[in-house]
């Protein structure tokens, strides 16, 4: 593992001081997860826009004309003024 040194605004580490002690954590462990996360969701949207180029509204249009038309299941309506 590698440590780096990150200055933050004093109201940012507040607020990270504040939010890594409600889930019993130290500011730097609290923040290392935090970072870890907003990587793979970063990497997570490269890789569903990635996938998106793929797509077609052709495609979807095929694919969808094999769903059967018949009402949802119940309690799968959508709600009503939808």
């Amino acid at each position: 593992m590698r440590a780096i040194e990150l200055n933050v605004p004093d109201d940012v580490f507040r607020k990270l001081e504040d939010l890594a002690s409600h889930e019993h954590q130290q500011v730097d462990a609290f923040a290392s997860r935090k970072i870890e996360e907003l990587v793979r969701a970063i990497e997570d949207f490269a890789q569903l826009e990635h996938r998106s180029q793929r797509g077609s509204m052709e495609r979807f249009r095929a694919a969808m004309a094999k769903v059967p038309d018949k009402p949802p299941m119940p309690g799968d309506e959508l709600p009503e003024g939808s």
